[in-house]
């Protein structure tokens, strides 16, 4: 059963290959361009997820596409106006549309932005966590439905028991908060 999908962004250069985005997003959060490339994901993650909601007909909170935000996004508060133009437009519950932010960016970001962009029913995930420096107080003033733990404490689960410890104690303790 399909419960979801993250859009994931690659450069097709023509010479040069498929460019990964830790190449290419800083050099667009540098020159501005960044936030015509995330609004351009948004809207185009926001069109998949209406077609595969109208093909899956899933019940609200059942199916979700993740969308990255940068944190050069969470600079202009107009990024919550582009998230409600997008839910109104597309008119499916906003809980099918999750919006990913880096702890870092979280933590940079205006708490009212945050809170903004929570209150228009859109989940919002901590995305690469325990690769920042989150302070643990900061989790409590969040509005997060999800955590995204990184993969750096994930990828050896079942070969390393000092990553299994950690991400337990990281999926108790913000399960507790």
């Amino acid at each position: 059963k399909i419960t979801g999908a993250e859009a994931l962004l690659r450069w097709r250069h023509p010479r040069m290959g498929v460019i990964p985005p830790s190449r290419f997003i800083p050099l667009a959060e540098e020159t501005g361009l960044i936030h015509d490339i995330g609004r351009w994901t948004l809207w185009e993650a926001a069109r998949r997820c209406r077609d595969w909601v109208d093909k899956l007909q899933p019940e609200p909170g059942q199916f979700k596409v993740s969308v990255n935000l940068s944190a050069r996004q969470l600079d202009d508060v107009s990024i919550v106006e582009e998230v409600e133009r997008v839910l109104d437009e597309m008119g499916f519950d906003p809980s099918f549309l999750v919006l990913e932010i880096t702890e870092t960016a979280m933590m940079n970001a205006a708490p009212e932005l945050l809170d903004d962009l929570s209150s228009l029913g859109v989940p919002l995930a901590i995305d690469d966590f325990g690769t920042g420096y989150c302070s643990l107080s900061y989790l409590q003033r969040f509005p997060v439905d999800v955590l995204k733990i990184d993969r750096q404490f994930v990828g050896e689960l079942d070969t390393d028991p000092h990553h299994a410890t950690l991400a337990e104690m990281i999926l108790q303790l913000t399960s507790g908060l």
